[in-house]
């Protein structure tokens, strides 16, 4: 918790944008898993239901991603990535 002289001390610069925050509750979120091509990128849009920590699997030691996914692209990624290397909480 940040004491109230702390909070003072804190400039706009600082401050976090609420929206850029995966999994916060503001409402219904939709699934960011990408039904794309090559081209551009394309979000699912149904209902999401999982926030889904992804760890590389590539040895190349990249940083865990985190996604927010409905059921279906959640046993998708299961299906292709493996179990190890997923970590999948209800939002």
């Amino acid at each position: 918790m940040v004491s109230t002289a702390e909070s003072r001390s804190l400039d706009a610069d600082q401050a976090v944008d609420l929206d850029e925050l995966a999994g916060l509750d503001r409402g219904r979120q939709r699934c960011e898993c990408d039904h794309g091509d090559d081209e551009a990128y394309a979000a699912c849009g149904r209902k999401a239901k999982w926030r889904v920590s992804i760890d590389c699997d590539c040895g190349e030691n990249h940083p865990r991603t985190v996604e927010i996914l409905c059921s279906r692209c959640l046993r998708t990624l299961r299906q292709t990535q493996g179990q190890d290397s997923i970590t999948a909480r209800p939002l």
